[in-house]
């Protein structure tokens, strides 16, 4: 007969037990944080997949590179947690954010001079230092600006400046408040227009670069709310219509108040459009907001371009005192 089979549990026994019992629990915690971490990620990652952009979701959207760098949370936890079911899952969802950014890092440099610089600046309420703005463009050597929030004091201060004795060609639509939109550039501006098909009025006119007559466009369109988004997706599609139905070579700049991931911005992509910050592989470069955090959190200025036989070289993004959004600065060479 084995005396040992009925003899009471050691210490250590004990011991191990709790060990046990605690690993246990450690995991399960552990699993139920990878799992809800899971799940916050993966809101903004069907929303932008499916195109579904309903009440934050359109602002979480624009997040999406900050959300693609969140995923590694849970994919953490799961791996600490050994599951290797949300591992896989949290795995795919952060190579898929992944994949979203990539056209923003691969761009083969484009060879040559550049030919065209374009800034493109919101003012805030026209409440940007007009200095600096000026001094952007002597920096840069920009050779057309955009400008949104243009009010009527702000051309006055930008005039003051001297903005109009290094772009002394303006086609400028101010309005009080924040629908204002203007052009100013450096070489000679033709077909000169005021375009009223957005909520916030937008400005037209034609350049010559490289023997070529391109359209340039400064745009503004409405922003997505909290919660309604009817004015935004309005403005949106009738940009679309506007831009789709232009002929010959286009540039587009301005405060597009539409991240790349956004819907929006992929159907402008699918009419032939290309952002300058995927020509460059610049890099995830956020213009907006600037002061109001450590840092501006999503890229909604953009400098697009179509059929314009030009390829962005260089993007660059500028804090400008008193607004809240970076100045972008493209530079073209000729394609």
């Amino acid at each position: 007969m084995d005396e040992t089979a009925d003899a009471p549990p050691t210490a250590t026994d004990d011991a191990a037990v709790s060990r046990r019992r605690r690993r246990a629990g450690w995991h399960l915690w552990v699993w139920w944080l990878a799992l809800v971490g899971l799940v916050a990620v993966l809101v903004p990652v069907v929303a932008r997949l499916t195109g579904w952009e309903a009440g934050p979701l359109a602002w979480l959207v624009a997040l999406m590179p900050w959300v693609t760098l969140a995923c590694v949370v849970p994919l953490v936890l799961a791996v600490l947690a050994r599951s290797w079911s949300l591992s896989v899952t949290a795995a795919a969802i952060t190579s898929l954010g992944v994949a979203w950014m990539v056209p923003l890092y691969v761009a083969a440099p484009a060879a040559g001079d550049t030919v065209l610089t374009v800034a493109t600046l919101n003012l805030e309420y026209g409440e940007a230092d007009a200095d600096a703005v000026v001094r952007l463009v002597e920096d840069y050597s920009v050779d057309v600006l955009a400008v949104q929030e243009l009010t009527p004091a702000a051309v006055t201060r930008l005039r003051d400046a001297g903005l109009e004795e290094v772009l002394p060609q303006a086609v400028l639509a101010p309005e009080p408040g924040f629908k204002g939109t203007g052009l100013w550039s450096r070489l000679p501006l033709a077909d000169r227009q005021i375009v009223d098909a957005l909520s916030a009025r937008a400005v037209r006119a034609q350049i010559t670069v490289e023997s070529r007559a391109l359209a340039v466009y400064a745009i503004h369109p409405e922003a997505p709310a909290l919660r309604s988004h009817q004015r935004w997706s309005e403005d949106m599609d009738r940009l679309a219509a506007l831009l789709g139905d232009v002929t010959g070579g286009v540039i587009v700049a301005g405060d597009f108040n539409t991240a790349r991931d956004h819907a929006a911005f992929r159907r402008l992509e699918g009419l032939g459009y290309a952002d300058a910050a995927d020509q460059a592989g610049a890099g995830f470069q956020p213009t907006f907001p600037e002061g109001r955090t450590i840092g501006p959190l999503v890229a909604i200025d953009h400098v697009m371009t179509r059929d314009a036989s030009l390829v962005a070289k260089t993007l660059d993004t500028v804090a400008i005192p008193g607004t809240d959004h970076r100045a972008l600065v493209a530079g073209y060479v000729a394609d």
